[in-house]
């Protein structure tokens, strides 16, 4: 027979292998329960007044910004530093919360008004409401940036939100759940049922709609589960984002860029920078000035104090079997005859789960470091010998998530940019797309469906009912052209028609 997974899930944090904390694990009993009191509590909150909704989040926004132990917890569990646990996570959220809350918000979830031009007499009301209990199904890598960020647009649209986090993270959103019962916002609207992926496939057949980040391979069976039972799915899946480097790009910062974007958060950064394809003049003082400024780089375990001293640029790898896809592709390029730079093997020194920031020179479009993801602190550099050889390889991919373009020549850069086939990309910079919540995040090919940012990302949790009603003004002629157009058909109206549609057409 096979044993039953634990009852409980052991929290480790991955920089030390402290045990942090055992949390019980949901199961499918758990989240079909869970789902009940959701759609209990759900009616009364949509009926709230948009404004109201706003406020309650802006409320518990403010307590995460305020509360230490969210971001003591969030070093803990993910291994990263400090700095990026706060001004990445937590800031992120607050700027996502902003503005879903504010007034484009506010507009997105307003009845729109549309005329029609034939009949004037009539006129459309475009109403929104909220689709009802939504599952967000989170992963480890961003324990709050990719979890309970991502339950606030279906939250201010009016829905109830169950949130399964990641079992290697649950502890912050755990954390975020306090808060929200702590600041007395309304119990079951948003709830935390920590499990694994039998908890996860629970919520995907139960709840209204799914919101999944994560593997492309789960992705699917998330969509498969969606699809069965007619419900939409937003999904952020894998990608493998190619930075693109031209000939006259300011190639410090370039490099300063690719750095940061391949290595922030040790690598396991969805919309990060996964290749780099150089043009062949620029290729080897781009590598050098990559090589100069990883040696900068400081790598240990995140210090818990509370100072401001900043003391850690890479810190822990969270989920141990991203190192070993790391060591299989830097294995399977040196063998293919790519050259290791920097980096490459794991940080035995320091305890925990370490991997050094890997540099890769000469690698070629055929090794899987450059056609499968990564997921890792490993940057792979590929000289092509032009912008259209550059454009080629970065399309041929089944991804299409991020990346970034670089020329000194701005208007070329964004020629280029519009041909590369992805949800979205920076030129002259990177991974600043996913602060820019104004605009649509989103993928494409296999990297998934639907958005994080703009007022898609408000509407898309919920349906959209078209009410036609009489004119204020022109209302008058409904029951002529009602006689006119209806039974018994007649010939004259046929005939009027007729002229009609060729003056028009």
């Amino acid at each position: 027979m096979t044993a039953s997974p634990p009852a409980s899930i052991s929290v480790e944090n991955p920089a030390t292998g402290e045990l942090l904390r055992e949390v019980p694990a949901g199961d499918a009993g758990a989240i079909a329960e869970a789902v009940a009191r959701a759609r209990a509590a759900q009616p009364a909150w949509a009926a709230l007044p948009v404004r109201d909704r706003a406020a309650a989040l802006r409320r518990l926004a403010r307590a995460l910004r305020d509360d230490g132990e969210l971001l003591d917890t969030l070093v803990a569990e993910s291994g990263k530093p400090r700095y990026e646990a706060e001004l990445i996570e937590i800031f992120y959220t607050l700027e996502l919360t902003r503005y879903f809350t504010g007034r484009v918000g506010r507009r997105a979830l307003a009845d729109q008004l549309a005329h029609p031009l034939i009949f004037s007499n009539k006129r459309a009301r475009v109403v929104h409401h909220p689709r009802g209990v939504v599952g967000v199904i989170g992963p480890w890598n961003f324990p709050l940036l990719n979890n309970y960020a991502d339950c606030v647009a279906p939250l201010f649209a009016g829905n109830a939100v169950i949130l399964k986090p990641s079992e290697r993270t649950p502890l912050t959103s755990l954390r975020v759940a306090a808060l929200w019962a702590k600041a007395g916002l309304p119990a079951d609207v948003f709830q935390v049922v920590p499990g694994r992926g039998d908890a996860g496939a629970a919520l995907a057949g139960a709840a209204d709609m799914l919101f999944f980040t994560g593997s492309p391979g789960v992705g699917r069976q998330v969509a498969q589960a969606a699809a069965a039972r007619m419900v939409p799915s937003v999904l952020e899946l894998g990608g493998k984002s190619a930075m693109i480097v031209l000939a006259d790009a300011d190639l410090p910062r370039a490099a300063r860029a690719a750095v940061w974007s391949a290595f922030a958060g040790s690598g396991q950064v969805c919309i990060r920078t996964e290749r780099v394809l150089v043009e062949a003049p620029a290729a080897g003082e781009f590598v050098r000035l990559c090589a100069e400024q990883m040696a900068a780089l400081r790598q240990g375990p995140p210090g818990r104090d509370r100072g401001d001293d900043v003391t850690v640029d890479i810190g822990a790898v969270t989920f141990p079997p991203q190192i070993e896809r790391a060591e299989r592709q830097i294995a399977d390029a040196v063998q293919r005859g790519a050259r290791v730079v920097a980096g490459g093997a794991r940080r035995s020194d320091l305890g925990g789960q370490f991997f050094a920031p890997t540099l890769l020179a000469d690698v070629t479009a055929d090794m899987a470091v450059m056609r499968e993801e990564t997921f890792g602190p490993v940057l792979p550099v590929m000289q092509v010998a032009s912008a259209e050889e550059a454009l080629r390889i970065a399309n041929d991919s089944p991804f299409g998530l991020s990346g970034s373009v670089w020329s000194r020549d701005v208007g070329k850069a964004r020629a280029l940019a519009r041909r590369v086939q992805t949800g979205s990309l920076c030129v002259n910079d990177a991974l600043f797309n996913y602060f820019c919540v104004e605009a649509p995040l989103g993928g494409v090919k296999a990297s998934g469906l639907g958005f994080r940012h703009g007022p898609e990302a408000i509407r898309q949790f919920c349906w959209t009912e078209t009410i036609i009603e009489d004119h204020p003004l022109l209302g008058w002629l409904s029951p002529f052209l009602a006689r006119q157009l209806s039974f018994p058909y007649r010939s004259r109206t046929l005939r009027l028609l007729r002229r009609f549609m060729k003056l028009l057409y």
